[in-house]
């Protein structure tokens, strides 16, 4: 079985490895990482696809492909600041790492290396950013760490 979206491999994980839980067990939390999640999974990512910036490219123009794009993630990184900002500790929504974190570190970093994007207006995502830089495990994780990454 091949599993390629991103909220059912999480899921899939979640209930194959119960002995590192990624979901909290406080409902509310639990809430709140479903919410992250599904900002970045429905409302950023999906808007950055190759597919849909070729679309912009040719239906609309070649340069509106960036700018476009970097809207729609500067519009849910303000909704993700706005969400977070009384919840987050040293991860977005406390002090260990869960669902939350797995979203959005690989969506700040492609707004920052793919989109330019100002991470000036966005100080709790910045602050997020650094911690999760300082984890191997999100280190060893970035797309040009793996194996079948294309070689520059």
């Amino acid at each position: 079985m091949i599993i390629s979206d991103s909220f059912a491999i999480f899921m899939y994980l979640e209930e194959k490895y119960p002995q590192h839980p990624l979901l909290p067990s406080d409902l509310a939390k639990k809430a709140l990482n479903f919410q992250a999640a599904n900002i970045v999974s429905s409302s950023i990512q999906p808007l950055q696809n190759l597919a849909v910036l070729k679309y912009i490219e040719e239906k609309v123009s070649p340069d509106e492909k960036i700018p476009w794009t970097k809207f729609h993630i500067e519009k849910g990184f303000e909704a993700l600041e706005k969400l977070l900002k009384d919840h987050a500790g040293k991860y977005a929504t406390g002090d260990e790492v869960s669902m939350a974190d797995l979203f959005l570190a690989p969506q700040i970093l492609a707004g920052i290396e793919r989109f330019n994007v100002d991470m000036a207006k966005f100080p709790l995502l910045s602050r997020l950013n650094e911690a999760y830089s300082e984890l191997p495990e999100f280190q060893n994780a970035k797309p040009e760490n793996q194996p079948d990454a294309p070689s520059a």
